[in-house]
């Protein structure tokens, strides 16, 4: 199937056109599209006729429909070929009545291919943006991450922890000794040793986006196969927790010891194949695809052993959603009252925030769930504001942003986007010396009490360029540090106080995710993130 010929009949119908008018419709050269133009004609899909001389108008005529004959074409490959082999040609600008066709063709397709295997088939918008620890900082990755990757140790919504690759660990003065499980293979089929764990904590400890979070570690090393020690600047009792976060997780380049392994990645699929040599117990199903569908896909997971004809559904906490006003030098928002005039526009319309999604529950509280303690909305006189507000315009938020930029506008304010790519919303910050104006969604892990701390220190988190202009922010901060992990509340609930009274930090909305699934699908439960534990999953034969 040819994209540049269906790109050229829906832009150039029968007429008159310079060849350099066709070639900009394709996005060739001139030269490129005469080639083709050639090639369409002896196959009979239009005729052509050059006009003499350069700029001459030249006359193009269509032979048939070409649109409903590659839809055609299109069908038939569906019918026998894999959803990924034809995933590209699906996100093609298809009218609506052919686009629906290829729905109904997938509805009844998808996920029905009868294998020996054990499959669950996810459909998927969006790639994901990286497979490595290191580099999750968003809920997709990290949730592979979290089925591919162990991490020394895990934490509960309680706070307890305890040892996943470590199965203990010791203080001694300043040294955290941690002693690791024996016979746990990598996914290349190598034993897990202490020197392994020793890289792979040192490349965490010098990353780019943890280096100043690890800040106390002076030196790592193994000591023995089976043993690796720590030795920071004194003792820090809030250190293992912290070793419990996706990030942290164990790993040998790409390579984990996880429940599964990662198969195949790329543009069209994403595959995990159960690891068969896993430390703990083995999953029970034996794969999870995750396939790159077009906008407008039924979202429902399938299986590959039959096509179910009902689905169940189950609704998990999806997280908070915030609003940051960015109080750098030179902002809209440096001063006081201009923030809390927006703070105050925001909290009269956030009752109404679930008329642009029914699973989005108004939150006047917080960021610690129930841990939040309520607030008042700061009072003040109106602001009129001498230049626009600066928005970060981002796909993932831009219905929310959209909403607040209609509300400034009711208001007689004016706004203008700062357009930001769902990537370099994640790795790259660059951004914040541009915007005023930051709509933005967070999840964090089993624990709050350490995803708070995570959300305001880690790099990779926007809060991290956000408190260094409020005044004293970075010093309360800093306390984490000299606090051992269970008294952390407290100091949440000072900073969250002065973030929102100070209309730094403006609670939106929580929200909630809805997750079909064939009935079929049994022990369905939730693991971090909002997500299916994989791991605990089976499918009745």
């Amino acid at each position: 199937m040819d994209a540049y010929l269906f790109s050229l009949w829906k832009q150039c119908r029968d007429g008159q056109y310079t060849i350099k008018e066709m070639a900009d419709a394709i996005h060739l050269s001139p030269k490129q599209t005469r080639r083709h133009l050639l090639r369409w004609q002896e196959e009979g899909w239009l005729t052509y006729t050059s006009g003499l001389g350069r700029g001459n108008i030249s006359q193009l005529a269509w032979l048939g429909h070409v649109e409903h004959e590659l839809a055609e074409q299109l069908l038939a490959r569906m019918e026998t070929e894999s959803i990924e082999a034809v995933t590209t040609q699906l996100e093609w600008d298809w009218s609506p009545a052919q686009a629906g066709r290829f729905m109904r063709q997938l509805e009844k397709k998808f996920g029905y291919v009868q294998t020996s295997s054990d499959a669950l088939i996810i459909p998927r918008r969006r790639n994901f943006l990286t497979t490595h620890p290191l580099e999750a900082a968003d809920i997709h990755s990290a949730h592979l991450v979290q089925n591919v990757f162990n991490r020394l140790f895990t934490i509960d919504a309680a706070g307890q922890v305890t040892g996943e690759l470590a199965h203990h660990y010791e203080w001694h003065g300043d040294t955290l000794a941690l002693f690791l499980r024996k016979s746990v293979r990598f996914h290349d089929g190598s034993l897990m040793t202490s020197k392994d764990v020793t890289k792979s904590l040192r490349a965490l400890f010098q990353s780019p986006a943890y280096r100043h979070t690890y800040r106390h570690v002076r030196h790592v090393a193994s000591n023995g196969p089976y043993r690796v020690d720590v030795t920071l600047d004194r003792r820090r009792i809030s250190f293992v927790p912290r070793l419990s976060m996706i990030h942290t997780s164990i790993n040998k380049g790409t390579i984990g010891t996880g429940p599964f392994l990662l198969e195949r990645h790329d543009t069209e699929k994403t595959v995990l194949a159960a690891f068969e040599n896993y430390f703990g117990v083995r999953a029970l199903l034996d794969r999870v695809e995750f396939l790159q569908v077009p906008d407008g896909y039924d979202p429902t997971y399938r299986i590959s052993s039959k096509h179910s004809e009902e689905t169940g559904t189950i609704s998990t906490p999806s997280g908070f959603t915030l609003v940051f006003l960015n109080s750098r030098p030179g902002s809209v928002f440096e001063q006081d009252a201009a923030r809390h005039y927006i703070h105050r526009l925001i909290a009269e319309i956030r009752p109404d925030v679930g008329s642009l999604d029914d699973r989005k529950i108004p939150n006047d509280r917080g960021f610690l769930g129930e841990m939040s303690e309520p607030y008042q909305v700061p009072d003040g006189p109106a602001v009129t504001f001498d230049r626009p507000i600066r928005i970060k315009q981002t796909d993932f938020t831009s219905t929310v942003s959209i909403w607040i930029a209609d509300m400034l506008t009711r208001h007689g304010i004016k706004y203008e986007w700062v357009p930001v790519s769902f990537k370099d919303t994640i790795h790259d910050t660059s951004y914040f010396k541009e915007v005023d104006l930051l709509v933005h969604g967070e999840i964090f892990e089993r624990n709050i009490s350490l995803g708070f701390e995570q959300f305001l220190t880690s790099d990779y988190s926007p809060p991290r360029e956000l408190l260094r202009h409020i005044d004293g922010m970075t010093e309360r901060v800093r306390q984490y540090d000299e606090l051992p992990f269970e008294d952390w509340l407290p100091l949440h609930q000072q900073i969250e106080r002065e973030l929102k009274e100070g209309s730094y930090f403006i609670p939106l909305y929580n929200e909630e995710r809805t997750i079909p699934f064939p009935v079929e699908l049994k022990d369905v439960c939730i693991d971090i993130f909002g997500y299916f534990d994989f791991a605990k999953l089976w499918i009745p034969s």
